[in-house]
């Protein structure tokens, strides 16, 4: 299932092709977001697939906005382990350092040529 999340604090906005607010669900999901303490607005874009959640981040945390909007069935199950993170961040570590290493050994050929010459 893909799905868009969007978080600055005190702004989430959730966008997915399978977004089940519709109808009647969305009114009940719309009245108990604005029913928790630190909720400002929520705004459901049925066309557009996306819920969109105002809250002030002193009082609401992230964690407990997306259990909400899981419980809701608003967004899927979002990914708590790290792991994949990790592997991405690794993945890209190794390939800046491999691209950094070749124009290294780029530079000092070129410098060894002329040298040469």
């Amino acid at each position: 299932m893909s799905q868009y999340i969007h978080h600055v604090p005190g702004r989430i906005r959730v966008r997915s092709k399978a977004f089940r607010c519709y109808g009647e669900r969305a009114s009940k999901a719309e009245a108990k977001l604005m029913a928790m303490k630190g909720v400002r607005s929520v705004q459901i874009n049925q066309r557009a697939s996306s819920i969109v959640v105002q809250y002030e981040p002193d009082l609401l945390s992230r964690g407990e906005l997306f259990a909400a909007l899981e419980d809701l069935g608003c967004m899927a199950a979002v990914r708590r382990d790290t792991t994949h993170a990790n592997k991405l961040g690794e993945t890209f570590g190794k390939a800046l350092v491999g691209a950094m290493v070749q124009k290294v050994v780029e530079q000092s050929a070129r410098s060894l040529v002329v040298a040469l010459v």
